[in-house]
């Protein structure tokens, strides 16, 4: 596949303040696609950064300019490990129809995905996600999605911003999807209902906040990570259509942005619905930016752990429970201090592994049968 005829080279015009540019500078420890310089063998490299300016199915009309406003702040930052290989792929090639442009989207995951790329999509609308979701119905067994936003998008009807999510929970090979953020009083209690109904893990605003680190379980099993800028509120955000006065702080974004770049499981990182008409001095393009250097800085720092009774970095937990056959299994990280739960699956006698924190191992240690361990099973089984 020559991914050369679906991207548009990148040509950013020079800042009026280049001189500041160093050569420590994100932008010139990359290699980018330019007119003058091809993009080679995709398998050379672990991250690839693509922008989609695309936005014929959002009511959020401007987002397709995002991609160049979001990377040329991102070139402006600093290098986070200088042995990283990043490409810069471009923008997708605009297609007469909004449907090309989800299959075109597609073709290109997929060769990424089974070359082992990571990659960082930058919208566009959110409905992007579709395309993305398509390819990794085709290279995975089974998918877990974490969807960062302050709306529920699963309105009925043809496939938008709006409504891509209740297209997506149709997908045979959805395992699990995670909900973020969601404000209360923007969300119909009918559809909550319906997602929990569809086993979706929905975690609002409130008890996000109040504990950012519940989180990280989720982002650690996740394989894609779709994020609407709307989540973020208006005062740290304002580039988008529909902003709130109320959501999460810009750093608490980064913070989510570095635990999905820590990810083993993590190979794909969707930034939507910035709006650069709305924004207020390229406030949202910088945060957007900074959300993408985190993810960059925490894949820096990825540990591929694999839980194992046999393995030296573990340590096991065995605890019996009064209405259960067999004890509860967990494992502790003696590296990085992560948690895992063993789920039994009864088809195949043979167990998965489930990220969660040490909250769930003191519960079962309670006596009390963690509610992430029942989901979880109920998935699997």
């Amino acid at each position: 596949m020559d991914l050369n005829e679906y991207f548009e080279p990148v040509a950013l015009d020079e800042p009026e303040d280049s001189f500041r540019f160093s050569d420590a500078m994100f932008g010139r420890n990359i290699s980018i696609h330019t007119p003058n310089g091809a993009i080679d063998e995709i398998s050379n490299y672990q991250i690839a950064i693509l922008g989609v300016p695309e936005d014929r199915n959002s009511g959020n009309t401007g987002t397709s300019a995002a991609p160049d406003r979001i990377r040329s702040k991102l070139y402006e930052l600093f290098r986070i490990n200088e042995k990283l290989r990043i490409i810069d792929l471009g923008n997708l090639k605009k297609s007469s129809r909004v449907n090309d442009t989800y299959f075109g989207l597609r073709d290109v995951m997929m060769e990424l995905l089974n070359n082992q790329v990571t990659v960082i999509v930058l919208g566009g609308s959110q409905d992007i996600t579709h395309g993305i979701f398509m390819a990794y119905e085709q290279v995975k067994e089974a998918v877990n999605v974490v969807i960062i936003d302050s709306r529920f998008d699963i309105s009925e009807g043809p496939l938008q911003s709006i409504s891509w999510i209740s297209h997506m929970l149709k997908g045979r090979k959805l395992l699990g999807c995670t909900i973020l953020g969601h404000q209360q009083y923007l969300v119909n209690k009918k559809d909550q209902e319906e997602l929990e109904r569809r086993n979706c893990e929905i975690i609002r605003l409130g008890s996000l906040r109040s504990n950012m680190s519940s989180a990280e379980p989720f982002l650690r099993d996740a394989n894609l990570i779709s994020l609407d800028i709307a989540a973020v509120k208006q005062s740290d955000a304002p580039g988008t259509r529909r902003p709130s006065p109320n959501g999460m702080l810009a750093e608490e974004v980064c913070q989510l942005a570095r635990y999905a770049g820590m990810s083993d499981q993590a190979s794909c990182f969707g930034l939507f619905e910035v709006n650069p008409e709305y924004d207020s001095n390229d406030q949202t393009v910088h945060l957007t930016a900074q959300a993408v250097w985190y993810f960059i800085e925490g894949f820096s720092q990825r540990k591929h752990e694999i839980p194992s009774q046999m393995s030296a970095d573990f340590k096991v937990f065995l605890v019996n429970h009064q209405d259960m056959e067999h004890a509860l299994t967990f494992y502790k990280s003696l590296v990085t201090g992560r948690w895992w739960m063993e789920i039994p699956v009864m088809k195949t006698g043979k167990p998965v592994m489930v990220a969660c924190s040490d909250g769930e191992y003191q519960q079962a240690c309670n006596h009390d049968i963690p509610e992430m361990w029942w989901k979880a099973f109920q998935k699997v089984n």
